[in-house]
């Protein structure tokens, strides 16, 4: 039997090769997903390794506990605690305070991590690329910048701590009454950065501990390398034990490894749930590949019917056969996973070395192939394949000798399996409806996922029972458009629901993911950019920095090209009446000069008299939203009802309530707002403008524009649609493939009624446009219903997964779905060229005698 079936693969391989090729994307696909999965964490993890590699211990706060300051900065003793420990070796206390920087040729300053470098040597996690590690006040070391080298001339302005309050109702800050203090740094080293987790090389610079001392130092993490001698396996755990017998709680102790795995997971937690969305497409190109093969066995068999017979005439069981087909469809599973699995690999080593030349968001560096991902792919694709062809190859071999001698019918839509089917479709149609539509409009995106994912394969089920009245719809339609070959094609396509079901599903399954994810984008970007109006109410701010604003750079600035509206901000310091601690910067909104500047009057936009917009980590302080608050500044107070909003907003209120508090604030910030168009280098070259212009104006101030984070935002949003279309557009064409082969089946199942119709008087062309536009009519009622269930998908999904952040705005691109309804239809239509060809070449006198 063996030998029997690897000779039937070698006689039919030609066919086969839309079922290799359908194997190969999907199994290509799933591995392609888990490899890159596995060298984006692998990256992470060495990059994020290299600040622990020398590290036996580390030891951070758990900020999540309970009580008022669990943070390092309060542990005063920790330190000595820790140098009692038997074992302890060299300690490196990771402080880091923040600071204006700028660089040379730099217009204005940007926000900056200073961090210090460890006094231990072996603790130095700092790769350098020139130079060294400072070691002194005015030394520092940074990233490669741009016009940055060693001997260069960094300024940084550091604000000292000041344990005092100023009670001046006028003042902008406290940085008011004690300024910045400026360094001049020379650059002694170049560190490097690449890859560095959650630090980019803009951003970061090293400093002795001399200049951390001069600002507000956050103590990130205490790491401890064990003694000479010591087990250094087993210090973390005696550390843990010795800090909690002495009071010390609330406290993580890991090893490096663990400490660095641990926030690998947590960079690397989208570039997972990434990959799981990948994944679930992987799982749909899986779904249609296997409807793909089951129609190509199916093809297959009806061919050999009359082979099988005769096999079954002279002594094979139906046992037998059955075996030899699975056996043919192990062969084939189990190559064509093979290749898929190197197709897999070797589109995941492209993929890692083109995003290696950028700065990926999702890291990237060489390849890492795990065992379970070639495993994973091998069981796929054998697995799937012999699934798949089991049912074609049973239904083809129990019929008996003598009437496998004749064609097979198909069987009909009313019998027990589609009773069963139609019966599970309709019971699991309304509760996963139900299910849907509660976590949609309730923002509990697992519960709508559920109900989506049950609700699709409820329509999948009922396929058989609701596609071919639609399709026969479609064919009194347009059939009369196509004269006799069109009405032929109307009567042919609804004659088998079977066959017209199996071939709209695979589209169906495509078409409707490929919009659910276009309409899904379109309607999270809409959302998300009335959102980002609502956190971000304008462009561009100039902040004061502890100096105020003259009327002269408001106007300089408003004179800057593609500059559309300016407007200032008063400023003043301000407390909670009866919290001492509560001090804080307040800001004046004019609601009419601020109208032509905010894109969004909605939220965090203009506060409205008598409310104050508190950002939402200030509550504790100031109060939850509708509460009362009095704010006190200097010996004037009012009462203001607070309004809460996010976190990148600052806190404000009206000009008029502002007067009442501090008539005589100066300007403490710009908000400006830009032409709308401008490209991303337009944009960066006005805010450029804005930055050199408040430098010479108020040397102190710093520039911060929203518009990096929305094109941050559309370009992630950009890409992921590129990505998750063209992977669909992966079972887009497995799902073409099976049509072709759908159409193929229809063709040798046809084979007699073609040639009566040939000796009728229909022509070879004629016969060849009958099949395509039977195939176009099953391929625009599978691109409708896949379309019309897209947009339902994507509207649901989006306001499952928005309904906590922003009202829901639903965008349909139409265009899009337009073009996604014409590639589909086409691509469907053409699929059946080659079968018609091989139809019109029928002889109509052997097609009869068959």
């Amino acid at each position: 039997m063996l030998a029997l079936s690897l000779a039937q693969l070698r006689a039919h391989t030609a066919r086969l090769v839309a079922t290799c090729l359908a194997i190969i994307i999907a199994v290509g696909f799933v591995v392609a997903t888990l490899v890159l999965n596995q060298t984006s964490k692998t990256t992470v993890l060495d990059s994020v390794g290299a600040q622990y590699r020398n590290t036996d211990a580390v030891i951070t706060a758990d900020l999540e506990a309970p009580g008022d300051d669990n943070s390092l900065d309060s542990r005063k003793s920790l330190v000595q605690t820790l140098r009692a420990i038997p074992g302890v070796g060299a300690i490196a206390v990771d402080r880091s305070t923040y600071s204006q920087v700028r660089l040379p040729g730099a217009n204005g300053y940007r926000f900056a991590q200073v961090t210090d470098v460890a006094a231990d040597k072996s603790l130095q996690w700092q790769r350098m690329i020139a130079g060294r590690l400072p070691t002194a006040l005015g030394e520092v070391a940074v990233g490669e910048h741009k016009g940055v080298s060693i001997g260069s001339t960094v300024t940084l302005l550091v604000t000292p701590v000041d344990e005092t309050t100023d009670d001046s109702a006028d003042s902008i800050d406290s940085a008011a009454a004690q300024a910045p203090e400026t360094i001049q740094a020379k650059v002694v080293g170049l560190v490097n950065l690449r890859g560095v987790v959650g630090i980019g090389a803009d951003q970061i610079f090293a400093a002795p501990a001399q200049t951390i001392a001069l600002g507000p130092i956050e103590t990130d993490t205490i790491r401890v390398a064990s003694a000479p001698g010591a087990d250094a396996q087993t210090l973390a755990p005696r550390i843990h034990d010795a800090l909690t017998k002495a009071g010390q709680r609330n406290l993580f102790v890991r090893t490096g490894e663990q400490e660095a795995q641990q926030i690998a997971d947590e960079y690397t937690g989208d570039a997972a749930g990434l990959a799981m969305i990948l994944l679930v497409f992987g799982t749909v190109a899986v779904l249609v590949c296997g409807l793909v093969i089951a129609n190509t066995f199916a093809v297959l068999l009806a061919q050999r019917t009359r082979e099988l017979a005769l096999l079954r005439c002279v002594g094979a069981t139906g046992k037998q056969l059955r075996r030899g087909v699975l056996i043919e469809s192990l062969v084939i599973g189990a190559v064509a996973s093979l290749a898929g699995v190197g197709a897999g690999i070797g589109l995941a080593a492209g993929v890692s070395a083109i995003a290696g030349q950028f700065d990926s968001a999702i890291p990237l560096a060489g390849v890492s192939v795990p065992w379970s991902a070639v495993a994973i792919g091998m069981a796929i694709g054998i697995v799937v394949t012999a699934v798949a062809a089991f049912a074609p190859a049973r239904r083809a071999t129990r019929v008996a000798p003598l009437a496998a001698l004749r064609p097979m019918d198909p069987p009909p839509a009313r019998s027990r399996a589609g009773l069963l089917r139609r019966g599970a479709g309709l019971a699991l149609l309304i509760p996963s409806a139900a299910v849907l539509a509660y976590g949609a409009f309730g923002g509990k995106l697992p519960i709508a996922l559920g109900g989506g994912v049950f609700s699709f394969l409820a329509v999948v089920l009922l396929a058989q029972w609701l596609v071919p009245p639609v399709v026969a719809l479609a064919g009194r339609l347009f059939g009369p458009a196509g004269r006799i070959p069109g009405r032929l094609a109307a009567s042919n396509s609804v004659r088998n629901p079977q066959r017209t079901a199996a071939t709209a599903t695979a589209l169906i399954i495509g078409v409707t993911l490929t919009t659910t994810m276009v309409v899904g984008a379109a309607s999270t970007r809409a959302s998300t950019a009335s959102m980002l109006d609502r956190a971000f109410p304008t462009d561009v701010s100039v902040s004061s920095n502890g100096q105020a604003l003259s009327a002269q750079l408001e106007r300089a600035v408003a004179a800057i090209p593609d500059v559309q509206a300016v407007t200032s901000l008063t400023g003043a310091n301000v407390k909670v009446d009866g919290k001492p601690d509560s001090e804080s910067q307040l800001f004046g909104i004019d609601p009419v000069r601020a109208a032509p500047v905010v894109r969004s009057t909605v939220g965090a936009g203009v506060p409205k008299p008598g409310t104050v917009n508190v950002p939402d980590f200030m509550t504790d302080t100031w109060g939850a939203e509708g509460a009362v608050t009095r704010i006190v500044a200097g010996k004037r107070s009012i009462e203001l009802k607070v309004h809460v909003v996010t976190a990148d907003t600052p806190l404000a209120v009206s000009s008029t309530d502002m007067a009442q508090l501090a008539p005589k604030a100066p300007a403490a910030q710009l908000w400006i707002r830009l032409v709308d168009g401008l490209e991303a280098d337009g944009r960066a070259d006005v805010i450029d403008k804005i930055s050199g212009t408040a430098a010479d104006f108020a040397p102190n101030s710093y520039v911060q524009s929203s518009t990096e984070q929305r094109d941050s935002f559309d370009k992630m949003v950009n890409i992921l649609l590129l990505i998750v279309t063209g992977l669909l557009g992966v079972a887009v064409v497995i799902a073409v493939i099976g049509v072709g082969n759908t159409i193929a089946l229809s063709v040798v199942e046809r084979r007699q009624e073609a040639g009566l119709l040939r000796a009728l008087g229909l022509t070879r062309a004629q016969l060849r446009w009958m099949l395509l536009w039977e195939a176009a009519l099953i391929a625009g009622v599978a691109s409708v219903l896949g379309m019309a269930l897209g947009a339902a998908y994507g509207v649901l999904g989006t306001s499952a997964a928005l309904a906590g952040e922003a009202n829901l705005k639903v965008d349909i691109p139409w265009l899009q779905l337009l073009l996604i309804l014409t590639v589909a239809t086409t691509a469907g239509a053409l699929a059946s060229v080659l079968p018609s060809r091989r139809a019109a070449r029928i002889s109509p006198v052997a097609a009869i005698a068959a």
